[in-house]
């Protein structure tokens, strides 16, 4: 068990994984009816009642692929990508300081059929699919050579950049590995060097060790707060077994994955009323992937419940005003 005394005053904690320090303050005030609102848009007006209208008349993939039975999940083009598909190479170009890439990429929008439940009320049958889905695409946009890494996210809520309330999901790639991504591979790398062993790995341990800190696990899969977290009740769901890479996770794996995500944003959810969220997956780059042996796939919840202001832009140190400890038992109540 790890040795805690009750939290009063503020503490500095460090998190494993990124390396980045986070200022714990317990007398900040917070609600837990800062969760925001998530109004119900017209089923009538919503644009991913029609998905080939939305993706621009073109439809990427349909599950089930028997057009007899009906759709569940349909896969389209994101109508404003925020990059383009190219048969060109990206190339880095420029001299000096001034470098600069084309942004040739895939930007993908999944869509699942119900226009009220999302992830968390998906039916276990279609979260599955959902994440097999995932699984289909990565492959697929990971054959193109402009791709080095490839992002799958979901935002819900008008607080997290959501602007369609019908549940959806993106998937966008792109030539480059994006600072957070390539800053956790580098302290990943660093701890496993140090200590021949996963941060990961040693991050779910201590989380089992402490008692205090794990919402929910089954055999194969866990979601824990770790030790630092940046926002109030952020958490992560992540595989027991050592895996870098998301696309190579088995079939019992990925069930337990979805289960226990689903499991804890159901009382994540039951918690805070109305609380807008993002989850993101983190998996190691798509090339040169025997060198990221060390890295271990995981999904990241972030809550938007804290407001990020001048000390936090000045220093990119969070404060969060509840301890990872308190949050689970309020999670777990």
């Amino acid at each position: 068990m790890e040795k805690t005394k009750k939290n009063n005053g503020p503490e500095l904690r460090q998190d494993l994984t990124s390396g980045d320090w986070i200022l714990f303050s317990p007398k900040r005030v917070y609600s837990l009816s800062r969760g925001g609102n998530i109004k119900k848009q017209p089923k009538e007006s919503c644009p991913f009642e029609d998905p080939k209208k939305a993706g621009g008349g073109r439809i990427i993939s349909s599950y089930p692929e028997d057009q007899i039975k009906e759709w569940r999940i349909k896969v389209i083009p994101n109508k404003s990508p925020a990059v383009q598909i190219s048969k060109k190479i990206a190339r880095q170009r420029g001299k000096g300081h001034l470098r600069h890439i084309e942004g040739y990429g895939h930007h993908e929008v999944v869509i699942t059929r119900d226009h009220d439940n999302n992830f968390p009320k998906l039916s276990e049958e279609d979260a599955n699919l959902l994440f097999h889905v995932f699984k289909d695409r990565y492959r697929a946009i990971a054959r193109d050579k402009n791709t080095d890494y490839i992002s799958i996210f979901h935002n819900w809520g008008p607080k997290t950049g959501a602007s369609v309330y019908h549940p959806h999901y993106q998937i966008l790639s792109t030539p480059v590995v994006p600072p957070m991504n390539q800053r956790s591979l580098l302290n990943s790398r660093r701890y496993h060097r140090e200590y021949h062993k996963c941060a990961h790995c040693v991050e779910i341990e201590l989380a089992q060790k402490s008692g205090k800190r794990v919402i929910h696990e089954d055999e194969l899969a866990i979601a824990f707060i770790p030790f630092a977290p940046k926002e109030p009740f952020e958490f992560r769901v992540s595989p027991k077994g050592h895996s870098p890479f998301f696309e190579n996770s088995t079939e019992y794996e990925v069930h337990s994955m979805v289960k226990t995500l689903q499991f804890a944003l159901q009382h994540l959810e039951k918690r805070i009323k109305g609380v807008n969220y993002n989850f993101f997956f983190h998996t190691a780059p798509v090339k040169e992937r025997n060198r990221h042996s060390y890295y271990h796939w995981h999904i990241q919840v972030v809550p938007r419940l804290n407001i990020t202001a001048g000390f936090e832009l000045t220093t990119g140190m969070e404060i969060n005003p509840i301890f990872p400890e308190e949050a689970v038992a309020i999670l777990k109540k």
